[in-house]
């Protein structure tokens, strides 16, 4: 996947909103409501019936079921693994029957359409991205709340109204504030969404839901890159150099700690931090830690599937898999090439023909470019490339 193709797919998604003003929107952390309709193609992102692509999950995804509810009318269910969608089936059931919403985690494998984009969205945002569905019954609710990571809601089956807030968002990092209550929705708009229909709400934010209908929807959670995530990836990188920073330091009981250990830790502390922002000042630093940064994310998401190759000859034609995306960094004598599942480290020597491979969506293996190599290292590129689930031979 190429980043012009990563482009078009989450344009499609967030259609007929202009990809600038969805990235804007990010940036700015403003919560968004764009209409769709059922027709539009995002109502499809979970395909066209999809009760049913869940419950074909059950051997999977039955025993991992979440709920919620603000006034439950009976205990909660125990998610169990199911035989068979008709028991899957039954045991939502059970969870509605009591007043919960069901919450099915983890379900982007399950749609191809909806990996597709998850994936272009990895790409564009160098971040992992994962998603739920959500069932619900008519007039089940949620306590107000709000959410650890920015959020993309699309309506799938029935009707909703939203309650968002409108005040600026908190931004949370991750752990609970000490002595912060309960969540108040303060300032609000409310929006109602029916299938098709699209809702963007950044982390931090306050809001509720109440089901007008049963009902179905995505929520597909991201957490945009942050400044304090760029300073620890230049933190990161500056430490893969730099030995003192590597080193072990103990300050864990400092109201016993001699004056003068204290002081040198602190010190330490204060050299490290003046070494970090000198380097930071430099035209390529801060460039490179997030190129690291980045083929990090990539190899750490999980592996491309392989798929069967057969012989190889310089006229095959190949092409980039589903779902594949990477990240390249020059080293002194290699290329860290990162992609899904781990990284493949090759020498610096066939760079371009790299780059071309990862900037050219389907080639013939005979065009892979490069100075003094021949058709018989353009194979094995191309074959080491296939063995990895990276290239797929094209049909």
């Amino acid at each position: 996947m190429i980043l012009a193709q990563a482009r078009a797919l989450v344009q499609a998604v967030i259609d007929p909103l202009p990809l600038t003003d969805f990235m804007a929107a990010v940036e700015a952390s403003r919560a968004m409501d764009v209409p769709g309709g059922a027709d539009h193609p995002r109502a499809l992102l979970f395909g066209r019936d999809p009760g049913q692509v869940v419950l074909a999950a059950h051997a999977t995804h039955s025993a991992t079921l979440d709920s919620h509810s603000p006034a439950p009318t009976g205990p909660k269910p125990v998610a169990v693994q199911c035989v068979d969608p008709g028991d899957f089936r039954a045991l939502i059931g059970r969870f509605h029957d009591n007043g919960y919403t069901v919450r099915v985690p983890d379900v982007v494998p399950l749609s191809p359409p909806l990996q597709s984009f998850a994936r272009a969205l990895e790409a564009l945002l160098h971040q992992p991205v994962t998603a739920s569905l959500f069932w619900s019954v008519d007039r089940a609710r949620a306590v107000v709340h709000y959410d650890e990571n920015d959020i993309i809601v699309v309506q799938l089956s029935g009707r909703k109204r939203w309650w968002i807030s409108t005040e600026p968002a908190e931004l949370d990092i991750g752990w609970k504030k000490p002595g912060r209550g309960e969540t108040q929705l303060g300032a609000h708009r409310v929006v109602e969404v029916g299938p098709g229909d699209l809702l963007y709400i950044p982390r931090g934010t306050p809001h509720t839901v109440e089901s007008l209908s049963d009902s179905l929807h995505l929520s597909i959670l991201f957490t945009p890159l942050t400044v304090r995530e760029a300073v620890i990836a230049a933190l990161d990188h500056l430490a893969n150099t730099t030995l003192p920073l590597r080193q072990t330091a103990l300050a864990t009981n400092r109201g016993s700690t001699p004056g003068d250990e204290v002081a040198a830790f602190d010190a330490r502390i204060v050299d490290a931090v003046a070494l970090l922002l000198d380097r930071c000042r430099s035209d390529t630093f801060i460039a490179t830690a997030l190129q690291k940064r980045a083929a990090r994310m990539v190899g750490a998401l999980p592996a491309l599937e392989k798929m069967a190759t057969g012989a190889v000859t310089p006229a095959t034609i190949v092409e980039h898999a589903p779902y594949a995306i990477n990240a390249m960094l020059a080293t002194p004598g290699w290329i860290d090439w990162a992609q899904p599942g781990g990284h493949i480290h090759i020498h610096r020597g066939v760079e371009e023909g790299l780059r071309f491979m990862a900037e050219t969506a389907s080639f013939r293996v005979g065009d892979i470019p490069g100075d003094g190599i021949g058709d018989a290292v353009r194979v094995a590129l191309a074959e080491r490339f296939l063995a990895s689930g990276f290239l797929r031979i094209a049909h």
